[in-house]
């Protein structure tokens, strides 16, 4: 017997819910791009701000919204999907039930079906932050003298923010807070995360065109512990940031010397010998008297690649003058040596120099056994 609804030529109900379930998802799917499509343009208009000068204060704050709008109006898209795909899957069966034999008086009642697992509801979005909330409260609390707690709720958002929220929020202050030192403060602290983290943020920092709050994030990666420096130049150069990563080994290069061998033992260590070979050229420029302390600090086979730079690096009078203090050392004058007479014809000049010190140019003789033949 036809239901009251298909008699009356409605659609069943479940029919008429998938019916508006699909035109919702259409409607969000449009509002989506179009969030998406305001997001671009306004990340455009913010690159296009002349030289130095701040992004407009307002343009990041509607960019902020339209970042909010889109992603929560991608999780209602898929909160959607996933119930339509439920409720046409559950259409399905009821169009076209399985068949089953007719049984006869000996046959067994077919077993129970076992009771389908309802899905777990798709996740809420995660709660977004009020950027501009944050940075009234922010600018409150330093115009009322609470600069503790202005201080900790910066150290809060450096810690806890998305980087494009972060970077957001940092603009914001930037054009809003009572002093630049908030929006630096929060850049120099997004530092202390981890480094897939504060790259994340340098890298929105510079999307939004603020160079003063990145250059001092970038500043804060120099205070990295040498342990923590492979993982950090592995972030950059993940994000396409190589620059900045040969620009930190640079200013390694002339850092006290247990820090430097500490990070070439490091970088060693984390199977990066391209950056062990760039590290020690930076050092190679250092004085004698470093020279000499780094290739003594140094494990034997990076103090073998040292000596090897500095013997294509440094000019002859400074060669010599190397050698001569490293003559007490019989390994460290050895590999020296070693590295110019590997190619003497090019390094003839710093060979004839030694000679005219009173240094030997010949490589040292092998100890003869006691045992062996006299």
């Amino acid at each position: 017997m036809r239901s009251t609804e298909e008699s009356a030529g409605r659609p069943p109900e479940g029919e008429r819910q998938a019916a508006e379930l699909r035109s919702e998802l259409d409607e969000l799917l449009r509002a989506s791009r179009y969030a998406s499509q305001r997001e671009r343009r306004l990340n455009e208009a913010i690159r296009a701000t002349p030289g130095r000068q701040r992004p407009d204060g307002d343009l990041l704050r509607q960019l902020a919204q339209a970042r909010t709008l889109r992603e929560g109006l991608g999780a209602r898209c898929l909160q959607l999907s996933d119930r339509l795909e439920e409720l046409e899957l559950h259409l399905r069966q009821q169009q076209h039930p399985q068949h089953h034999p007719e049984h006869t008086e000996h046959a067994e009642p077919p077993a129970p079906a076992p009771p389908q697992a309802t899905p777990p509801p798709a996740p809420a979005p995660p709660a977004r932050p009020d950027l501009g909330a944050l940075t009234e409260r922010i600018t409150g609390l330093h115009r009322s003298g609470a600069l503790p707690e202005a201080e900790e709720l910066l150290d809060q958002a450096a810690a806890r923010l998305a980087p494009a929220d972060a970077a957001l929020l940092a603009g914001m202050l930037a054009r809003r807070g009572p002093t630049s030192g908030t929006s630096l403060r929060l850049a120099r602290t997004a530092a202390r995360s981890a480094p897939e983290h504060a790259v994340a943020v340098l890298a929105e920092l510079r999307e939004l065109g603020l160079a003063e709050e990145a250059a001092e994030l970038f500043h804060a990666f120099w205070a990295y512990p040498a342990a923590a420096v492979p993982a950090l130049l592995a972030a950059l150069e993940r994000s396409g940031q190589h620059a900045d990563s040969a620009t930190l080994l640079w200013e390694w290069g002339s850092a006290p010397t247990p820090e430097l061998t500490s990070l070439a033992a490091n970088l060693q260590q984390h199977g990066r010998p391209a950056d062990v070979r760039t590290l020690l050229r930076q050092a190679a420029g250092r004085p004698t008297a470093d020279l000499v302390g780094l290739a003594t600090e140094l494990p034997p086979a990076l103090a073998t690649l040292l000596l090897q730079e500095l013997a294509v690096l440094r000019p002859p009078v400074e060669v010599v003058r190397l050698a001569a203090a490293l003559d007490g050392r019989r390994d460290l004058y050895g590999q020296l040596l070693a590295a110019l007479l590997a190619d003497d014809a090019r390094h003839r000049t710093t060979l004839a120099a030694l000679r005219a010190a009173g240094l030997p140019t010949a490589p040292p003789a092998a100890p003869r056994s006691r045992w062996g033949r006299r």
